[in-house]
């Protein structure tokens, strides 16, 4: 009785909070860190690319001190990725560029094993972009925080959660892709992630992001696990109906909490149409990166996925903090309320 009553009271609240700040998607498409003194403060562009016989991955997380960089090509059955993890600030290989309503990509360096790569795409919209705090059924966060305690230390704590802005926008990544001087074009369905605000990796118990993309559909499944709310739960589905929001997602969470990335995932999505669309995710292949001198390590791997039938490629995104006593804040996933 409890749980509901406040699972209501929240919804009320994010949903006039909502209202009261919209989500800017102009401001957010050109934030940047000028004038930025905190190195606690990230502004980080991902774009994940998809398709039959390639995928492609990159990251550029800027901070006024250094820059993370990922870069990943699945090719052949095979991952070429970049091994170096940090580099100091404007030096990265991984360049992200805004022109106009586009965005740019570029990556030249040597991958591992000595690959020699050298990477160039523009990333065209294809859907309106989905702000995380805006546009996510509010019931997705009200159930997270209706799970916990609640007093003021409890909502104090909340703020370190709400100072992130986070969205997604879908559309196509096509460039040129030079591997060991063999040069050949792409036009990949992508995803296209932007996230700045202070993030500090360790404050993160775990997370799962599950990620597929196609012409026909894309999937989001995000999972996260944070000192103030041990599960928060949210994702979006678009296929040829439209673009709709899950309610309620059926995963064993006990699968993801022992600190392994599993082989595979399947489960069932309730959506806000009516409709329950069932999803399983096998894992290809993967980069392991490490945060913080270790506080977090997160596994990025390129996954095979069947959603509601069709057949897709994506990202199996898991991480889990450096200390196991806060996977999930210890709670028993049992009496987690979804």
């Amino acid at each position: 009785m409890f749980f509901a009553l406040k699972k209501k009271i929240m919804c009320k609240v994010l949903e006039r909070r909502k209202a009261q700040k919209p989500f800017d998607f102009q401001y957010a498409e050109g934030f940047s860190l000028e004038g930025e003194a905190d190195p606690m403060v990230n502004n980080s562009y991902y774009f994940s690319a998809h398709g039959e016989s390639m995928s492609v991955y990159a990251r550029l997380g800027l901070r006024v001190d250094s820059e993370e960089s990922w870069f990943a090509v699945y090719l052949g059955g095979k991952l070429h990725s970049l091994k170096r993890e940090l580099f100091p600030a404007g030096e990265a290989p991984v360049r992200v560029e805004r022109d106009g309503d586009r965005w740019t990509l570029s990556f030249k360096g040597t991958l591992d094993e000595g690959d020699e790569a050298e990477f160039s795409a523009s990333f065209i919209p294809g859907q309106e972009p989905i702000d995380f705090t805006n546009d996510m059924p509010a019931v997705r966060k009200a159930t997270g925080i209706a799970n916990e305690k609640w007093n003021k230390a409890f909502f104090g704590q909340l703020q370190s959660i709400d100072g992130q802005c986070h969205y997604e926008q879908e559309g196509v990544l096509e460039g040129t892709l030079t591997l060991n001087g063999e040069t050949s074009g792409f036009r990949l369905p992508c995803v296209r992630d932007h996230s700045f605000g202070r993030r500090d990796w360790n404050y993160m118990n775990n997370h799962l992001w599950l990620m597929a993309v196609s012409a026909g559909c894309q999937f989001n499944y995000s999972m996260v696990s944070y000192p103030a709310m041990s599960v928060m739960e949210l994702g979006n589905y678009r296929d040829g109906a439209g673009q709709h929001y899950w309610l309620r997602a059926d995963l064993d969470l006990e699968q993801i909490g022992k600190g392994i990335v599993p082989g595979g995932l399947s489960f069932a999505v309730a959506l806000d149409d009516g409709r329950t669309i069932n999803v399983a995710a096998r894992v290809l292949a993967g980069v392991i990166y490490r945060f913080q001198d270790g506080q977090y390590v997160l596994h990025e791997n390129i996954a095979e996925f069947t959603i509601d039938g069709k057949v897709c490629r994506g990202i199996f995104e898991i991480g889990f903090n450096g200390n196991r006593d806060r996977w999930f804040n210890q709670r028993a996933l049992s009496g987690i309320k979804r």
